[in-house]
């Protein structure tokens, strides 16, 4: 990099920071406006990289004290993110996979259906459906942690079956891939009341604010055709702006079939990490499937939703992975230590810590009262609050939990909507609907773990993840004034 270059990337940091503080916001509190110019700085120096993204997930440490906003305990603090263990946990489970060679049996037993390994873009569809599919009773971040290290093995393994082998750091084919995991997950999340973890709280906020509750299939009534065209939307936008290097996968379908019958028996590591897998998924799913079975105020059902929130579970995966053996003569476990700090991403890791920190300061510090008092002065009619409400919550939810964004817009929007003649129902359901952070890494759990696989460029996240934003918000809008009336 010349010199020249690298400092203009280094002062554009500073330059934004400078810009943000000087520039006369009314009703946002200084110290939310600080924050705020901290967090671009960091923002454009992720953009930029003139240092390592880690290093500049740093930036609070250095400034929140010297602006008098936070101590550096304090500060300090903000960065105990539950995202950490999350994204080690789920990254060093792919680790093992690929370690014991379980990976490459799951690559080969998805490419061995029947008309899947002739096209890439057959391949990336039916991924996308069957991750979109899986999304509809498992939360969407959940979906995400079991289908990235699968969505990876069928890279490598196709990248192989098509002769080309990566040179480049990123490729169309990684990119669409692992997007498309996520892309597919925000979709199928949105088909049943199961989907994510707002949706619960968006009936929740309904309930109390109306007295009305939506059932299991009253959701499915918009979840499912807003499911579908989401997935078939999101599909040919990634095509469009990631286009697979290669299309056809010469010998794809014979070759999978040969391969198939030289996996052999499993050894005991892939034993041992299919075990592991298959706990994680059971960890996952419990608080989802409890309340169907034995109804949402069972005590047991209570304790679960309340142990086994969807961060308690990859510590666990964790903690499985060091201490079943696979052979205990020699001392080897599922994975090494060593192996464990080569493969961890401890620079995507720091990124997303100092990124939530920051937004969480933002909350700290009344950025989203700020943002909320804005939305009063809109004139809301039954046409444009969907719109409004859409739009609103898909911003706030890349810079604070969507959980959260949509307990806040519920309690303002919801009675709104009752007053003004939209379905209160139909707009519960909508705020939940675009509820999930997809721009940035730190904007959720699955955004951090689709970024963690190593395959997608900040820039290249940040860019088509906007685009889908904008989609999303005006077709979710779209489909509730189209349906609402009859919800």
């Amino acid at each position: 990099m010349r010199v020249s270059t690298f400092l203009l990337k280094l002062l554009a940091g500073p330059l934004v920071f400078a810009a943000v503080c000087l520039t006369p916001l009314p009703g946002l509190p200084r110290p939310a406006q600080l924050v705020l110019a901290t967090f671009l700085w960091a923002l454009s120096w992720w953009f930029a990289q003139p240092i390592p993204l880690g290093v500049t997930a740093l930036l609070p440490l250095v400034l929140f004290p010297a602006l008098g906003l936070l101590n550096v305990t304090a500060t300090a603090s903000l960065y105990g993110q539950t995202i950490f263990f999350w994204i080690l946990g789920l990254t060093l489970l792919g680790c093992a996979m690929q370690k014991h060679g379980l990976a490459r049996r799951f690559a080969v037993g998805l490419l061995s259906i029947r008309g899947v390994a002739t096209t890439t873009h057959r391949l990336l569809f039916f991924y996308m459906l069957a991750t979109g599919v899986l999304s509809m009773f498992v939360s969407d971040a959940a979906v995400v942690a079991m289908m990235m290290p699968i969505g990876l093995s069928v890279l490598g393994y196709v990248r192989a079956l098509a002769h080309r082998e990566q040179t480049m750091t990123r490729s169309p084919f990684a990119n669409f891939l692992a997007l498309g995991t996520l892309y597919a997950a925000v979709a199928g999340g949105v088909g049943t009341v199961a989907g994510s973890p707002t949706n619960v709280v968006a009936v929740a906020v309904l309930e109390r604010l109306t007295g009305e509750s939506i059932g299991w299939f009253r959701w499915m009534k918009i979840g499912v055709p807003l499911f579908l065209i989401l997935l078939v939307i999101f599909y040919f936008m990634l095509r469009l702006f990631f286009r697979p290097e290669f299309t056809a996968i010469p010998g794809g379908q014979q070759f999978i079939r040969e391969e198939a019958g030289k996996l052999g028996r499993m050894n005991r590591g892939e034993k041992n990490v299919l075990c592991i897998f298959f706990v994680m998924v059971v960890l996952f799913t419990l608080p989802s499937i409890a309340p169907l079975v034995m109804g949402a105020q069972n005590p047991l059902t209570v304790w679960l939703r309340e142990a086994l929130s969807i961060w308690t579970v990859p510590p666990v995966v964790l903690f499985l992975l060091f201490v079943i053996p696979t052979d205990l003569r020699k001392g080897e476990f599922t994975l090494g230590w060593k192996e464990a700090a080569a493969f961890a991403p401890w620079n995507v890791m720091l990124l997303l810590a100092g990124a939530v920190a920051m937004t969480e300061a933002l909350g700290k510090f009344g950025f989203i009262e700020f943002v909320k008092d804005g939305l009063v002065g809109f004139g809301l009619t039954a046409f444009t609050l969907p719109i409004i409400a859409s739009f609103a919550n898909t911003i706030l939810t890349e810079m604070a939990s969507g959980t959260a964004t949509t307990a806040l817009l519920g309690n303002i929007l919801i009675p709104a909507a009752a007053e003004i003649g939209f379905n209160p129902a139909a707009l519960a359901v909508l705020l939940s609907n675009v509820a999930i952070g997809k721009v940035f890494p730190w904007s959720g759990g699955p955004s951090a773990v689709a970024f963690a696989s190593g395959e997608i460029d900040i820039k290249d996240m940040i860019r088509v993840g906007l685009a889908i934003d904008v989609v999303l918000a005006a077709t979710v809008a779209g489909v509730h004034l189209l349906l609402a009336p009859v919800f």
